[in-house]
């Protein structure tokens, strides 16, 4: 197999390989979304308009990240599938072609979001005092984001060849550098210790450009040089092309799958749900989903690996492994859920008095807490479903499960939950209702129906020779 530290998933204990992947992954994970917070208290230091103006931009950058995430997933799915075959000469043309597709593809957002920025956020409602700022935010957000994408693509191959560790040390220094720059960016004065550069919210994107430019220096070096995994020889257009295919064939509907559970939350807190009962209800949402969402960490950092496991043996033609990688992904979901249950149970009020000012919105947040992590697990199912079949080349399987969950359940349940109780407890018990259904309904097909081979795209033609003058044709 390609690389130096890739790791052959076809062999040895299962749960052994995804647990080996989470723990690192975990923990990039944890120090990214650390940086959302502390860009967010700088920001916010900086007045109202300017942190209106970083919020309203996150539906758009996640929009544009979740086309990122997708074709990631799309590089994870054709790497694994080709370790597994044990065609190593094929993957580092491979991983250069799910690299240059990539920055192919944000280089051309890149420019169209630059030109058209402010119409964009001006169609979205910004207000005139709010605008300047966005503009100034995504402006440089839109210039710099090949270099935010960049290294995600990378750590997905990295990761499709088992390698979870340094995928995640690279986000860990990405995330202390982009932490390091921010106050220095932003301020005019830090700490009163030394001068600011006082970018304002154009320094907030500039320090995680900054930061994610560094990171994309350090893997690719370390793709180039330690793994040997970019190939800069020359390749006929149509071997570039077949593979383009295939990431994109995986990466289209993985994009639009990451795109339906932030729609059902929107829903979850707009005035046909959550925000009809008042603002102390939508604030306790909101915090109860982002402490929630530090506790199912290592659930993502599933999501994340269980692609390379599910795709490396599937290329290998180990169905009953396959199968396994299922099963156990979803007993570790089913573990953590259990263990996070009980943790918030007993956090609760502390956690509603520590963040919540009203009472209203602590009761909600309280309630909250107590009733949607006993069935957190579902949620888990769901995504690592998902992901286990992007790495098997069946997305469509994947997209479906996350449209049933977020589409086809969390939309009508919340909406229903809070016309039929008339209380916020009635969104809560929507969003339970959502995990606990599609999390059985995803884990029974799945290891009870399911295809579990891997799925190839349509092979390639090569082109052969003709045949010389006076040669046996036959």
């Amino acid at each position: 197999m390609a690389g130096r530290t890739a790791h052959d998933m076809t062999e040895g204990p299962i749960f052994g390989h995804v647990l080996r992947m989470i723990v690192p992954m975990s923990f990039g994970i944890l120090a990214m979304m650390l940086v959302g917070i502390v860009d967010t208290y700088w920001v916010g230091t900086l007045g109202t308009a300017q942190q209106a103006a970083v919020q309203m931009s996150f539906p758009v950058t996640m929009l544009v990240m979740s086309v990122s995430i997708g074709l990631g997933a799309g590089a994870v799915s054709a790497v694994s599938r080709a370790a597994g075959r044990k065609d190593a000469s094929s993957i580092p043309r491979i991983a250069t072609d799910a690299m240059t597709l990539s920055l192919l593809s944000v280089g051309a957002v890149s420019a169209l979001g630059i030109v058209f920025v402010e119409p964009i956020f001006r169609g979205l409602g910004a207000s005139d005092t709010m605008l300047p700022h966005v503009v100034d935010y995504m402006t440089v957000w839109f210039g710099g984001i090949v270099l935010i994408v960049g290294p995600m693509v990378a750590s997905n191959i990295l990761r499709a060849l088992g390698n979870a560790v340094i995928p995640s040390l690279m986000m860990i220094a990405a995330a202390i550098f982009n932490l390091i720059l921010d106050p220095i960016f932003i301020l005019d004065d830090v700490f009163g210790l030394f001068p600011g550069l006082g970018w304002g919210v154009s320094g907030a994107a500039l320090a995680t450009v900054a930061a994610n430019a560094l990171t994309f220096a350090m893997v690719g070096w370390y793709l180039v040089f330690r793994e040997k995994l970019i190939d800069f020889g020359w390749s006929d257009l149509g071997e570039v092309w077949h593979h383009w295919g295939e990431i994109a064939r995986v990466g289209l509907p993985a994009s639009i799958s990451n795109i339906f559970n932030p729609i059902a939350m929107t829903v979850a807190m707009s005035g046909l749900a959550m925000a009809r009962f008042g603002d102390a209800a939508v604030a306790a949402l909101g915090v109860a989903g982002r402490i929630e969402a530090f506790a199912i960490v290592p659930l993502f950092a599933l999501s994340a690996c269980v692609g390379a496991v599910t795709g490396q043996n599937g290329g290998a033609g180990r169905l009953d492994r396959v199968r396994e990688a299922f099963r156990s992904s979803f007993l570790f979901c089913i573990g953590w859920s259990a263990a996070i249950a009980v943790v918030l149970w007993l956090c609760a009020d502390l956690l509603a008095a520590a963040f919540l000012p009203s009472e209203a919105g602590q009761a909600t947040a309280v309630f909250y807490w107590r009733i949607v992590p006993l069935t957190i697990a579902g949620y888990g199912i769901t995504i690592a479903a998902s992901a286990g079949f992007n790495g098997l080349g069946r997305p469509g399987h994947g997209m479906a499960i996350t449209a049933g969950r977020a589409l086809g359940l969390m939309v009508p349940g919340v909406l229903i939950g809070a016309i039929w109780l008339n209380a916020p407890e009635g969104v809560i018990w929507g969003v339970a209702f959502a995990n606990v259904v599609s999390g059985t309904l995803a884990g029974l097909y799945i290891l009870t129906r399911a295809p579990m081979t891997a799925k190839h795209g349509k092979a390639r033609k090569v082109p052969t020779a003709p045949a010389a003058a006076g040669e046996d044709a036959s």
